[in-house]
């Protein structure tokens, strides 16, 4: 907005493309989808943490996944893969006292997400099964080898969204997730800088005048390893 000052003005928009302006082809046959839209090989998606952790709102997604989002991905071929996201930096924060601790809120987070993907693979031909990105397992995996960094995997202001560690780290889950292995390790600091030279950032102008930390190249080096390391575990690597 122009009445915003420009403290208050985001650095850049963090965008919101509907669901329907990127899968919208739901009304139509997937030959004239492949046609008239972009074709995506992959969806990714996530929910808001606590959805998944809860039964109500579980049971909720579940059923929307059924009606609106199964016959998108089917029209559009698109192979959906789910973020299972991390639990919060401090239990209890945004109302979610009832969730236990991380490891408790994190293990109700990953059955959730569990549930999502075992109602569309009944729903999903062999080609489209859904996927899990485990980037909570991984960040739960940080926190009980190297506490000191997983505090870094967060936001500072929040403590819920991730830090530029954070998101490091979630995109080497991505990564191995969608196409079976890690991506290139960052070796210098010029290269982990060029990873966010056209990054878009959340925070407002007066928040960031020191900038946001960066991982250095030894702890892209470890989130990188725990990303492979997790994957592995979950057969994400050997069976792609």
């Amino acid at each position: 907005s122009d009445k915003k000052t420009d403290d208050e003005k985001l650095l850049y928009d963090i965008g919101s493309p509907t669901v329907e302006s990127l899968l919208g082809c739901s009304q139509i046959s997937a030959d004239d989808c492949n046609q008239e839209k972009e074709i995506w090989d992959f969806v990714v998606m996530n929910d808001y943490t606590q959805g998944p952790a809860r039964t109500k709102s579980r049971e909720e997604s579940k059923a929307i996944l059924i009606e609106k989002y199964a016959p998108l991905f089917i029209a559009n071929r698109a192979i959906p893969v789910f973020v299972e996201t991390w639990a919060y930096k401090f239990p209890g924060i945004n109302n979610s006292e009832d969730l236990g601790s991380t490891h408790g809120f994190q293990k109700l987070v990953h059955e959730g997400i569990e549930s999502y993907i075992a109602t569309l693979k009944e729903r999903l031909p062999p080609e489209l099964q859904p996927r899990m990105a485990p980037v909570g397992t991984a960040f739960l995996r940080v926190h009980d080898k190297n506490n000191k960094l997983w505090e870094d995997l967060f936001d500072p202001w929040d403590n819920f969204h991730p830090s530029p560690s954070g998101s490091f780290l979630q995109g080497c889950v991505l990564h191995c997730t969608m196409f079976g292995r890690p991506p290139p390790l960052p070796k210098t600091e010029e290269e982990i800088t060029s990873l966010w030279s056209n990054a878009r950032v959340m925070h407002l102008k007066k928040k960031v005048d020191k900038g946001v930390r960066l991982p250095t190249v030894d702890e892209a080096k470890y989130l990188w390893g725990v990303a492979k390391e997790v994957c592995d575990q979950q057969g994400l690597q050997s069976s792609l």
